[in-house]
């Protein structure tokens, strides 16, 4: 699992607070960001606005899939699916379409994922089990 400073979007001074808060990380970040109340204790804790809590952790929660580093989910980011439940009410056709306009515009990657990677995030997303898995 990914260390806090990694997840898409994290800034440093956003990842020092939150190490400083215990929390080192993605595992343990979704872990304490997880259900309104801890949520809103951990931006208690740490200083930082819940709605950047909340989209650090739908980043965190998306690098749970295999395959999914923080240049491909700044990518999906970028082309308007911001969670694991967006994705998985797409196709694989309709994010590999999303992500080819976005990077053809704004050249977020220098390699698009390929379609079976696509394929698989798809399918891991709509995964029914997918959210209880271990992360």
């Amino acid at each position: 699992m990914p260390t806090i400073g990694k997840i898409a979007g994290m800034d440093h001074l956003s990842a020092a607070r939150l190490r400083r808060a215990g929390i080192k990380t993605s595992r343990a970040f979704l872990e304490e960001a997880r259900g309104e109340k801890r949520l809103v204790s951990l931006s208690e804790a740490t200083g930082i606005d819940q709605n950047t809590l909340r989209d650090l952790a739908a980043s965190a929660d998306l690098m749970r899939l295999e395959g999914m580093g923080g240049a491909y989910c700044g990518l999906l980011r970028a082309a308007g699916i911001h969670s694991v439940s967006e994705l998985g009410r797409l196709s694989s056709e309709e994010v590999t379409g999303a992500l080819l306009a976005v990077n053809h515009n704004r050249r977020i990657v220098r390699r698009l994922p390929s379609p079976r990677e696509v394929e698989m995030w798809v399918s891991q997303a709509s995964d029914p089990g997918f959210a209880n898995r271990e992360q």
